[in-house]
Parts: structure tokens; C-alpha cells; sequence
């Protein structure tokens, strides 16, 4: 019996492009490549080759999008593209990121799970956000409603999209996102403290906390939050007991540094992969203050080197932190941001360990790669079961 031909369609694969979706196309395709059970074709807009030969997964380039042009207008004439690749291709399934599978999407309906990652036109706060996503809603809707299969992430997530495709006969189904598992975590030690005093003028003896943050420097993600609480600590004597640690780049970077920081925070800018896992490594716990999200996989890298998670209630972030493991926030709140931390750092070694082991168990039971490929591979078969 020959295998199952899917083709993945992105807008860009990671290192090529940055973002959660596009490491999400890059880890896919080559965990379903490892499993030899399909034969993957991979539309993308980068010179090929990107992946590994070794993995046998065929390559087909695509014109990419002007980014200098209305992004959404070029998102359809990407689509376009892949429409015609598609045409020649005849798989057996396709796996849409985003807006790749729109125009004559007719045509793939029957074959087409579209994976919209973090629905953020639909989680937008301010008005003039919402006006502005409104276009993104009406596409994204429409794709949704004529396709086979939609996958949520999980948590709110899942409630949205039933509701964008209630009435059609597109089905969501589940499928978190995962992470590859490092090789081997360890829990850091605490370092206690030598130049600080206590409240009654002794040495302080409580180990700095090292809070990491790692994401795009935009309002979504809460930086303002973020700032705020630094600010709020050093005004309350707690400068030197919290620390925050913050990669990433983005528009608001260059904002930061003109207008200058909290005497706790630093600003490391963009790092490569090595650098992030040593920031993982030895921070005491990651932070993510995001107003929106899908399922955030910086927070699923922490989880893997079992890390506490403070993190807002938003998309899925409730399906990976419980209080076994982290804090759930509501979004844009400073004030329980700053007792979140308070209560962390009061919380002692011995529980920050704790729940450090829970988020790694977390990780490896449900959100492992080897894990979700399997269900990936799973739904694969059963759609093509159903359509004989």
C-alpha cells in the first residue's frame, strides 16, 4: 500500500522566518518526515533546500509575498500561488498554516485541514485593534468554513472556532502544540544573596529571583505590564530581589532602550537557540504577561526544562499552567502580575523545584513532538479512511 502523500503549506519556515508558526512548520515536517509513514511535500517561500536530504521530504518553492504591499491582499495572491502547485501535486491531504489555502480553496475542500495557530484577530482588545483585524476575521472565517478540518490549540481557542464554523461542516479537532525535549534538564540552585539587607538591617539571605521573558517586543505581549511591575518592585525595595531578563526584537525594542529601564531589568535582544537555552536554563521561572495568544511555545520550551510558568489566561496557555506548576494572570493586569511574583519568590526552593518537575512531566505526557505526531498521523489516516 503506498503511503499517504500530505502536502504542508506556509508562508515560511524557521530559521528562514521567525515565529511560532513558522518553527511550528519546520519541527512538523520533519518529525512526520522521521516517521516514514507519508510522503510530505513542503510549499514554502524560501530557495530550496532547507531541510535535511536525509528526511526525504520534497520541496517546492513558491513566490513569497511583498511585505511592502497591504498584507493581507498579498496573503491572497500567495494563496494563488499555492493554488497552482496544488493543482499539479494532487495529494491526498493538505495541511494549510494561516491564510496559504484560500484562493479556488473549492477545489481542496475535501482534503483540507487548516491550522489557524493563535486566532488573534479574535482576541484583540481595544477597538481600533479590532477594526483593524476585522478583514483577518471575514478571510479567516471563510477559509475556516470551507475546509474539512480545523485545528485548535486548545483551551479558549477551541470555543472560538467552533463558533466561526458553527453551521458548516468543518470539524475542529485538537492538537496542541509540542516542543522538543532537551537532553537533560537540572534544576538551578539558588544563590543567596550578599548585599542586601533584610527589613531589620541584617543580611538578606534570599536567593535573587532571575524572571526570563522571551518574545516579540510588541503591545500584545505585555511588556508595558511587564515594566510597570519592575518599576512597582524597585519603589517597594525589591529591585535587587527580583530580576527580569528580556529577549527578544521587535518595534518596541528600540523604545525601551531610547527611553531607558528599570535598574532590574536587561534587555538582551535577539539571542540564537543556544543562547535561549541557557536562558532557560538558569532563570528561576519564565514570565509571559501576553494580552493574546495561541499556545505559546516559548512557554512549552520553559516547561521543558521545568521551569515555573507565570502566564496570562489567554488561548491555551490554560491547558499547559496549573497552580501545580505556574500562575494563571489575568491579562493586562499589572497588580496580579506583581503579587504573582511576590508569591513566587516567597514560595521558597524547595517549591519552585516542585513545580519545575511538574511542568517537565507536563511536557513529556502531552506535548512532547514524538507525542503529537502521532496524532497528527492518526487524524491523517482517519480522514483519508472516511473519503474512500
Amino acid at each position: 500500500m503506498s503511503k499517504l502523500h500530505v502536502v504542508l503549506c506556509t508562508d515560511g519556515v524557521f530559521p528562514q522566518a521567525m515565529g511560532g508558526m513558522q518553527r511550528h512548520s519546520r519541527l512538523l515536517a520533519e518529525h512526520l518526515a522521521r516517521t516514514g509513514e507519508v510522503e510530505l511535500t513542503v510549499l514554502h517561500p524560501h530557495e530550496p533546500p532547507i531541510f535535511d536530504p536525509a528526511l526525504g521530504i520534497r520541496e517546492v518553492h513558491v513566490h513569497d509575498i511583498d511585505k511592502d504591499k497591504f498584507y493581507l491582499r498579498e496573503l491572497k495572491r500567495y494563496s494563488t500561488r499555492i493554488a497552482r502547485e496544488l493543482d499539479e501535486l494532487k495529494p491526498d491531504l493538505i495541511l494549510s498554516q494561516g491564510f496559504c489555502v484560500w484562493e479556488d480553496i473549492a477545489r481542496s475542500r475535501d482534503r483540507l485541514i487548516v491550522h489557524p495557530h493563535g486566532l488573534e484577530m479574535f482576541q484583540m482588545l481595544t477597538a481600533k485593534e479590532r477594526l483593524l483585524g476585522w478583514p483577518f476575521r471575514r478571510a479567516l472565517r471563510s477559509i475556516l468554513r470551507r475546509s474539512r478540518v480545523a485545528i485548535s490549540l486548545g483551551g479558549r481557542l477551541t470555543d472560538i472556532l467552533r463558533e466561526q464554523v458553527k453551521g458548516s461542516p468543518c470539524e475542529v479537532v485538537v492538537l496542541p502544540n509540542a516542543v522538543d525535549l532537551p537532553t537533560a534538564i537540572s534544576s538551578k540552585p539558588p544563590v543567596p544573596s550578599t548585599n542586601r539587607v533584610d527589613e531589620h538591617g541584617g543580611p538578606d539571605e534570599r536567593p535573587t529571583i532571575n524572571l526570563l521573558f522571551v518574545g516579540r517586543f510588541a503591545f500584545n505581549k505585555g511588556l508595558d505590564v511587564l515594566m510597570a511591575v519592575a518599576e512597582r518592585l524597585v519603589k517597594n525595595g525589591l529591585g535587587e530581589r527580583v530580576h527580569f531578563q528580556l529577549a527578544g526584537d521587535g518595534p518596541l525594542l528600540k523604545k525601551y532602550q531610547d527611553d531607558g529601564l528599570p535598574p532590574n531589568v536587561r534587555l538582551l535582544g535577539r539571542v540564537d537557540d543556544a543562547q535561549l537555552d541557557r536562558l532557560y536554563r538558569s532563570c528561576d521561572a519564565f514570565v509571559l504577561p501576553t494580552r493574546f495568544e495561541g499556545m505559546p511555545t516559548v512557554v512549552l520550551e520553559a516547561m521543558a526544562r521545568a521551569k515555573p510558568i507565570i502566564v496570562s489566561d489567554v488561548g491555551a496557555t490554560s491547558e499547559l499552567v496549573t497552580p501545580h506548576n505556574g500562575y494563571l494572570l489575568p491579562p493586562g493586569d499589572a497588580c496580579a502580575l506583581y503579587d504573582a511574583i511576590i508569591s513566587f519568590a516567597e514560595r521558597g526552593a524547595e517549591v519552585h523545584a516542585r513545580m519545575g518537575r511538574y511542568s517537565h512531566e507536563r511536557v513529556v505526557e502531552r506535548f512532547s513532538w514524538p507525542s503529537v505526531t502521532k496524532e497528527y498521523l492518526a487524524l491523517f489516516q482517519r480522514l483519508v479512511a472516511q473519503g474512500r
